[in-house]
């Protein structure tokens, strides 16, 4: 996107949509799979719980967010970031929007992420771990997936849609290569109906 955009809700929708054929193609989107449950709504006003996300994926609504008419399981695309000022690039909408559907796979396949002894090992702790996971820079395909294992996989889930599930060369580590195995093997059980490893 340029600098300083806003984003309109037919922007989201198409970046949505498109996004929704990548699931397709890649095994999550499909009859039967609980990602058809989640929601991508455009959000006329700031987001002010967390002004700088570009989106956000509702894991568990609190009063606020209720409040705020959020609701579990959905994701939510500000048309504005409030700490962003018009000098600055948004980035890819399609890639907002393939990273929170990231978030939306982890909620609706609890026992295949959250509570999954695999995740933990894979992406170094717990998904809802807030501290960042061990490892070198080399290790995560993003400066913001090393904050987390919740968000590196959803950064790692975003560039798998992004790439049709081939990785590309640059992430030649192991820990990468782990990570990607990791989405390969979720799409296929997802894909077949399955709900656990």
């Amino acid at each position: 996107m340029k600098t300083g955009a806003s984003v309109s809700k037919a922007q989201l929708d198409f970046a949505t949509l498109s996004t929704q054929r990548e699931l397709t193609r890649a095994g999550f989107w499909s009859e039967g799979s609980r990602l058809l449950d989640s929601e991508v709504y455009w959000c006329w006003l700031p987001q002010i719980t967390m002004p700088g996300a570009l989106g956000f994926f509702v894991h568990q609504s609190d009063p606020l967010h209720s409040l705020l008419g959020y609701e579990e399981g959905h994701t939510y695309i500000p048309q504005w970031v409030l700490l962003h000022g018009p000098w600055q690039q948004r980035g890819s909408l399609r890639d907002v929007v393939r990273h929170e559907y990231g978030h939306a796979v982890a909620h609706y396949y609890p026992s295949l992420i959250q509570r999954s002894s695999r995740f933990t090992t894979t992406f170094g702790g717990r998904y809802f771990a807030d501290c960042p996971s061990n490892g070198s820079e080399r290790d995560f395909v993003s400066t913001y997936a090393a904050t987390c294992p919740a968000e590196d996989f959803a950064e790692t889930f975003k560039l798998f849609l992004r790439h049709s599930g081939s990785l590309p060369a640059r992430f030649a580590s192991s820990a990468i290569k782990r990570k990607w195995q990791f989405v390969t093997d979720l799409a296929t059980i997802v894909e077949s109906g399955g709900t656990k490893w």
